[in-house]
């Protein structure tokens, strides 16, 4: 059975990504197998013509998803 944690909070820059990183990057290391998903975005950024999601990218980057 799939289990969910759903992170919310009522502001922005306040550490919702941060923590969500966190927490995937422990529960990878405890060999669960465990994604990200974050369903609205705002604050992409275009890099060498590619449009990045900034706050994905860092979940991706320190939890070691691919």
């Amino acid at each position: 059975m799939a289990k969910s944690v759903f992170i919310t909070a009522t502001g922005t820059d306040i550490g919702k990504t941060y923590v969500s990183a966190l927490i995937v990057k422990k529960m990878r290391e405890y060999g669960y197998n465990c994604g990200y998903f974050k369903p609205v975005l705002s604050g992409a950024y275009i890099e060498n013509g590619e449009l990045i999601p900034g706050d994905c990218k860092h979940v991706v980057e320190t939890s070691g998803l691919d």
